[in-house]
Order: C-alpha cells, then sequence, then structure tokens
C-alpha cells in the first residue's frame, strides 16, 4: 500500500456528469492533465462513484454510472461508491485515507457541483486540509 499525505478525490468523473457538459471533450482534457499532475507527483488518486436512483441518468449499474471512459483507475488507486452529495457519508473513504496516511485532499469536482460542497465540508471536520481544484468550467 502506498503511503501519501495527499489525494486527489474526482467526484464528477462518472460518465453522465462530464457527456452532459457542453465542452466535455475539452473538460475531460484538463481533468486528465490534473490526474496525471497527481500521479506524476505521488499522489493517491480516488474515483467516487455516485450509486443513482432507479431511473435516473446514473442509476447504479448502467451505462451513466460508470466512469467515463476518458478515465480509469490504476493500480494503487482507489474506486469509492458513496451516495450523493457527500463522498464521506455512508462509505469507507475516511478509513481508505486515514490507511493511507493521506491529511490533504484536491477535489476535483463539476463548478458549482453539490458534491464538492458537500464532501468539502464533510473532509474539512474531519480534519482534512481541503484544496478545491479549480477547472475552468
Amino acid at each position: 500500500m502506498h503511503l501519501t499525505s495527499t489525494a486527489l478525490v474526482l467526484l464528477n468523473a462518472q460518465r453522465h456528469y462530464l457527456e452532459e457538459q457542453p465542452d466535455e471533450h475539452a473538460l475531460s482534457l484538463r481533468w486528465q492533465a490534473q490526474v496525471e499532475a497527481a500521479r506524476r507527483a505521488g499522489h493517491l488518486v480516488v474515483f467516487v462513484q455516485w450509486d443513482g436512483e432507479d431511473g435516473t441518468a446514473g442509476e447504479t449499474f448502467t451505462r451513466g454510472w460508470v466512469l467515463h471512459p476518458d478515465f480509469r483507475a490504476e493500480a494503487g488507486e482507489l474506486r469509492v461508491r458513496a451516495i450523493a452529495p457527500d463522498a464521506f457519508h455512508g462509505s469507507d473513504l475516511d478509513a481508505l485515507l486515514r490507511g493511507r496516511a493521506v491529511r490533504v485532499l484536491e477535489l476535483l469536482a463539476l463548478p458549482g457541483s453539490e458534491e464538492g460542497e458537500a464532501t468539502a465540508q464533510t473532509a474539512r471536520a474531519l480534519g482534512y486540509a481541503v484544496n478545491p481544484v479549480l477547472t475552468p468550467a
């Protein structure tokens, strides 16, 4: 297990989130650059997959629920299932991060996303330093 003090947490990398964006390709390229930079720096990369309600674009185990095809978790990286809007609520994210000595979270989310705000709030309450990763909309 790789120990690192920083993790990049992708909160909206599921197919249905990105395919709904008018600039999907450009946004994906910017996010891929962030992921590659985190990997080069030796940071943990975490992909959050939100379990969706039946009949929604992100319904669990449907096409929209999977990660966008431009992203994949590599060996040693994490995929965490959670219930929106807070990646910590009902998941083992906190235990997984603490088990890897993570103290700083870089949150990558769509601008203004409810998931980004809720996850950042809980992360701070749990004692993590939180750095939102700003990418143009």
